[in-house]
């Protein structure tokens, strides 16, 4: 199979996956417990197809586009660690939020993902391009350092996770991770359709991720055991 088919494989089999997902969280009426993860599931499947049409109608102004979609879309996977933290902090009532101690362990995370990353920023790119490539390292770097902060953060006040908002919080870490390394890896000579594989990798992840999401909520009903993140 060529490099072309291979993306184009793996890019229909994430967007079938996403429909799959969304059919179960609609019938599992999930959208009334994780409205955020909801819309960002519907979000993404509208991404999918502005993507595709504007590579096939607009090419020249894709960049632009994905400026924008990357934003959107660390916005909305921030918004849904809030809500999981959220709905953990409900899970275990008479518990304080702690917002302070969670915002310390964040800029520690950061401050540690920064510097262990060790970025080699390519010069001379337009201006547009620099943009995407310092967003791109900031929000993964910012990710990351977030599920981190709230995994600390519940560890260290001795907070019970219900299995599903671990299991929307694993996959989300794991896409992450995958991400962050990705990306580290393209900044260290690693560029080019040579390493296109790294992109395939990140692509597959994220299929991986959809389905471990869709098996578990294919489920009867969600299991709501106590767990330790």
């Amino acid at each position: 199979m060529t490099p072309d088919g291979l993306d184009t494989t793996i890019w229909l089999a994430g967007v079938s996956m996403e429909l799959v997902l969304l059919a179960l969280l609609v019938h599992r009426r999930i959208f009334r417990v994780l409205p955020i993860f909801f819309v960002y599931s519907v979000c993404c499947l509208g991404s999918e197809a502005a993507c595709w049409f504007i590579l096939r109608y607009s090419p020249g102004s894709y960049l632009r586009f994905y400026l924008v979609d990357m934003t959107a879309d660390f916005l909305f996977q921030f918004a849904i660690l809030a809500e999981l933290a959220a709905s953990v902090l409900r899970h275990n009532r008479g518990i304080r939020a702690g917002r302070v101690l969670l915002a310390l362990l964040m800029a520690l995370s950061c401050t540690l993902l920064w510097f262990l990353a060790k970025w080699v920023n390519p010069s001379g790119l337009p201006l547009d391009q620099m943009l995407y490539v310092i967003l791109l390292q900031a929000f993964a770097v910012l990710r990351v350092a977030a599920m981190l902060a709230i995994v600390w953060w519940s560890s260290l006040q001795g907070l019970q996770w219900p299995e599903r908002e671990l299991r929307v919080a694993s996959g989300l870490g794991f896409y992450s991770v995958v991400c962050l390394a990705v990306i580290v890896l393209h900044t260290h000579n690693m560029d080019g359709t040579q390493y296109h594989w790294l992109d395939q990798i990140q692509a597959f992840s994220y299929f991986c991720v959809l389905s471990y999401w869709v098996l578990f909520f294919a489920k009867k009903e969600p299991n709501r055991r106590n767990i330790r993140p």
